[in-house]
């Protein structure tokens, strides 16, 4: 009897063990498109993740990871969100398109005790209590990144020119955080270093860039820089194209700042046919953000000066371990994933080119 009993609590304590390190977790992820390659490493990343975790075996973790056609389609996202809800998962990752578009559905989420993970953008300024924790880089910081990498190549023409310079700034939109948070942070980073020489910006264009600046802006007559912001109908290639070629027609342009791939990418296509850009002194200095093969060709052939990359396949794994640690009540944190500035001279190095795609 008591060698019964002894194996019966064998029994239930294999078949215990084996519970604990066999539960399930289905994840919807809802990221804001696939129209760049960008999104494709983001996946590439929690594809990664989810696999690494299922052969250790402790968890079996299955995902959905769905996107909008375009990052201007709002209601496509809206209805992917909607059925990512219906489909009461174990949590969500959430990227949004438009960050005042989904208060109702986060309430939803929260009122089902449905854990949001924010991944890339994020949701800011979604219900208290909705978004646990949030997978990105600090946008606002990558943009002074940005910022800072290219006034190092332009500082000398600005004092050395006899006028006023302008600076250009291509965003594909004025509503997603991460896009939004790049412009303002690129923006304020080049109010700051100028003001240390003792030089005056002015800001014009996007009215959302304009009132946004952080720092002290001058008026036009008084400025040794002007900073352009443009903002294209819709999120394009094709149309921030336009936006671009703009600025790049403009006599006193000296550099033009694409906020993410779609934008730069945009810069790339116009001089396509009006060949301005470059890595010269009598060039404009193109700076860009993400990566992609039109983006690495053109650092490497010269058209464009340098870009910031983030870790897109480390915002995916990270999101993951996000989603799989608030599914299991356990406390997670706002996790930043960094970003760095490259040009030709460090585009091949390892720190670099872990971080770069196709």
């Amino acid at each position: 009897m008591k060698k019964l009993v002894a194996l019966v609590l064998a029994l239930v304590m294999v078949l215990g063990l084996t519970a604990a390190f066999a539960d399930d977790y289905h994840f919807e992820i809802v990221s804001k498109g696939f129209q760049s390659t960008y999104w494709q490493a983001v996946l590439k990343g929690a594809t990664e993740e989810v696999e690494k975790i299922n052969a250790e075996g402790k968890d079996k973790i299955t995902m959905n990871f769905v996107g909008p056609d375009s990052e201007s389609d709002v209601a496509q996202q809206v209805q992917q969100f909607t059925s990512a809800l219906n489909a009461a998962p174990a949590a969500i990752g959430f990227a949004a398109v438009d960050q005042n578009a989904f208060n109702d559905l986060l309430k939803e989420a929260l009122e089902k005790k449905i854990p949001i993970i924010g991944f890339d953008s994020g949701v800011p300024g979604a219900p208290e209590g909705a978004v646990y924790a949030n997978a990105s880089t600090n946008n606002y910081v990558a943009g002074t990144v940005a910022a800072e990498g290219m006034w190092e190549k332009i500082v000398a023409r600005i004092e050395a020119a006899p006028g006023t310079v302008r600076i250009g700034e291509v965003n594909q939109d004025a509503t997603g955080e991460s896009v939004t948070q790049r412009g303002l942070g690129f923006i304020d980073k080049i109010i700051e270093l100028a003001a240390a020489k003792g030089w005056k910006v002015a800001v014009i264009g996007n009215e959302f860039y304009v009132n946004g600046v952080k720092g002290e802006k001058a008026a036009e007559a008084d400025a040794k820089i002007i900073i352009e912001a443009k903002v294209p109908a819709q999120s394009t290639v094709e149309l921030c194209a336009n936006e671009a070629s703009v600025l790049l027609n403009e006599d006193d342009l000296i550099s033009v700042f694409g906020s993410n791939q779609v934008a730069a990418e945009g810069v790339v296509a116009a001089d396509k046919n009006l060949f301005k850009c470059g890595t010269g002194d009598d060039t404009v200095i193109a700076v860009g953000f993400d990566s992609g093969a039109t983006l690495k060709a053109a650092i490497r052939e010269g058209v464009m000066y340098g870009a910031v990359t983030q870790s897109p396949v480390g915002i995916g794994k990270v999101t993951i371990d996000l989603l799989l640690a608030s599914a299991k009540g356990e406390p997670v944190a706002d996790t930043d994933t960094g970003c760095a500035f490259y040009t030709l001279e460090n585009i091949d190095t390892p720190e670099i080119a872990d971080n770069l795609y196709d």
